[in-house]
């Protein structure tokens, strides 16, 4: 029995549990104990939710000619993806107790046209529990909960910098799921307005840190909610890192202008750069920053504005302070040019490579370098069938760019076809140019 499985059998055992209901053999017709049997059975019905979607889908990815991948051989992507999804969503709500689980079966067939796996594919299915929670109202105002969450907040689309959990927000394919991570909450609100949380990420859950292990983290998190702002303090700590101090806000300028921002400081950096090195490369990829006191931070600021014709423009400026200078930058393209040439050998070289090309793959940076526009352009309901996104980012440092389209057309109540694409531009040697040169993903989407 698959461990991922057990809030599935959990959440079924108790639902199965309170819907029987608990007659008495002695019960007359019209008793009490029937009428009391039958208004705990409209109530575990009145609490009782679920959903169902069926998702199809086909993509393809251009897997880009780089020196983080050569001959796709580090990253071994393939080129044409098939997936079949089932997902459903059930949700009890009992009085003090809320249970939720989301189930997901997945069947998928993956084939390689580059790398050392040309001519392969692959078949495999999967069952387990994207996210599931227990929650208990032990007082009023007080929640405490755990399970597996993706835990999302702030209003910005091309990432969340204030969040210390996850480093995608879900935003550039809305069509993928983010993988939860196992959270303990306890959450309490003092009034209408604000909201007090304490957090604790104790397991990795779906999340797949590839490169290195789960650094558990701990945060309290207070948010406010007016009539036109709204605004978040996130204060976190990881266990074999630092402490870090995120914020978020928004302010309804006037009824087609909302402004926010992002941002997250902490002392020091435990990301990789590039420094010189005794080795065959003449240099490695180490935390520089893990001992220095000086603030470093994140910012984003963005703004959106809703014509009148229904579509809404959005820009979004990032400015990265731990991302690289243009020498770091030139240092770090040029090792990995270096390691790129020795990944084919074999020995200790070979190892030392393959190290190396794995903290360039993952310096711990969202953003490689340091500034970042991002302009969107977004239009719902278009003839009550039709959601369109159009996105551009671009690197300002090194001129490399991200067009993404995610079109939705709905055809009758419960059907919906989608498309989500994007293509990379810029040099060999430039971010957005790594790992793919395009990706299209093409599907239906239905709910019973």
């Amino acid at each position: 029995m698959k461990k991922s499985l057990l809030p599935l059998i959990i959440f079924i055992f108790l639902a199965c549990f309170l819907w029987k209901p608990t007659c008495s053999p002695a019960a007359e017709p019209g008793g009490a104990e029937e009428t009391e049997s039958s208004n705990l059975l409209d109530e575990l019905k009145e609490g009782f939710e679920y959903n169902i979607k069926f998702l199809t889908s086909g993509t393809y990815q251009d897997v880009a000619d780089s020196s983080q991948n050569p001959n796709n051989d580090f990253f071994r992507m393939p080129r044409y993806l098939t997936e079949l999804e089932l997902r459903s969503d059930a949700r009890l709500n009992f009085r003090r107790l809320e249970l939720s689980v989301k189930p997901r079966l997945n069947v998928e067939w993956k084939a390689w046209e580059d790398g050392p796996r040309k001519g392969d594919d692959e078949f495999e299915d999967n069952l387990f529990i994207n996210e599931w929670m227990a929650r208990i109202r032990i007082a009023e105002g007080l929640f405490v909960s755990y399970g597996r969450e993706n835990l999302q907040w702030g209003p910005s689309y091309l990432f969340s910098p204030s969040n210390p959990f996850f480093v995608d927000n879900g935003r550039s394919n809305p069509k993928r799921e983010v993988p939860g991570m196992d959270f303990a909450r306890l959450v309490w609100l003092p009034g209408t307005s604000w909201t007090v949380s304490l957090i604790a990420n104790l397991d990795e859950g779906r999340q797949e840190f590839r490169y290195y292990e789960l650094d558990k983290t701990y945060a309290v998190k207070l948010d406010y909610a007016g009539q036109e702002e709204y605004a978040g303090l996130i204060l976190s700590h990881q266990e074999s890192d630092r402490t870090k101090l995120g914020a978020y806000g928004g302010w309804t300028a006037t009824d087609a202008l909302l402004l926010y921002g992002e941002g997250i400081v902490s002392m020091g950096s435990n990301a990789f750069y590039p420094k010189n090195a005794g080795n065959p490369f003449g240099a490695s990829m180490e935390a520089a920053d893990d001992d220095d006191s000086s603030i470093k931070g994140i910012i984003l600021a963005g703004g959106s504005y809703t014509l009148e014709m229904g579509p809404t423009l959005t820009v979004e400026y990032v400015y990265n302070g731990l991302g690289y200078s243009d020498a770091q930058a030139d240092a770090y393209y040029r090792l990995r040019r270096e390691t790129a040439d020795a990944y084919a050998l074999t020995g200790s070289i070979h190892d030392l490579s393959r190290l190396t090309l794995s903290r360039t793959a993952d310096p711990k940076l969202r953003f490689l370098r340091r500034n970042y526009v991002m302009f969107q352009y977004n239009h719902t309901d278009i003839r009550d069938v039709l959601n369109l996104t159009f996105r551009w980012t671009q690197n300002m440092d090194d001129g490399s760019g991200q067009f993404t389209s995610i079109v939705e057309c709905f055809v009758g109540d419960h059907t919906q076809l989608f498309l989500v694409g994007s293509v990379n531009s810029g040099g060999r040697d430039t971010e957005f140019r790594t790992p793919l040169g395009c990706q299209c993903m093409i599907g239906l989407e239905y709910t019973f």
